[in-house]
């Protein structure tokens, strides 16, 4: 046996653990694309504020290195502008100079976590919920639902990807929600001109 040839497994061993600490922490985080995959259907006719705060940015699920109030973040506007026709971003509940609107929707991460299974090819299960307020122009609730999403793979997929499903699995539970509301559709009403 060459005594070459020896030394090296080692070598490749190190490479290839090296090699495998990149790619996971490569998935680190949840896409930073915002989803668009809702359902076609007729907007509210309600100018609203999406109120994103520090709070929700900040959240995450530390434990998985999971940035569930970033994408969160990333993603109410993006839904805001599917369902109502009129959408003005805000920040800490802050509006643009200049700008009103009719209402402010608040989202807030109410609860996320992460189970393992018992085994390698045990059930993960992630949970993630997050509290929509929608409030009037004077700080008034109109509507408030907490939706939760949901998601699980075996213990060997990347907790990541199955925080993105139940990321996705929220986002659309919300659009049903939000949509649905008759008191936020009677608020549209009392306010269109």
């Amino acid at each position: 046996m060459n005594p070459m040839n020896n030394k090296a497994y080692p070598r490749i061993f190190v490479l290839i653990s090296a090699l495998s600490s990149l790619l996971v922490a490569g998935c680190a985080s949840m896409s930073n694309q915002p989803f668009t995959a809702y359902v076609g259907q007729e907007k509210i006719h309600l100018k609203v504020g999406v109120n994103v705060t520090d709070e929700l940015r900040k959240a995450e699920n530390a434990k998985w290195n999971i940035p569930i109030g970033k994408s969160i973040a990333t993603n109410a506007p993006v839904l805001a502008r599917h369902l109502f026709d009129g959408v003005v971003d805000m920040s800490n509940g802050q509006l643009p100079a200049n700008e009103t609107v009719a209402a402010i929707l608040t989202p807030r991460v109410a609860y996320n976590t992460r189970t393992v299974g018992a085994t390698g090819g045990g059930e993960s299960i992630v949970d993630i919920k997050v509290e929509w307020t929608l409030s009037d122009s004077k700080g008034s609730t109109i509507w408030v639902n907490t939706i939760d999403g949901r998601s699980s793979a075996s213990k060997r997929t990347s907790p990541q990807k199955v925080a993105q499903k139940a990321l996705e699995d929220l986002l659309l539970k919300s659009e049903h929600s939000i949509s649905s509301a008759q008191a936020i559709k009677q608020f549209a009403q009392k306010t269109s001109p």
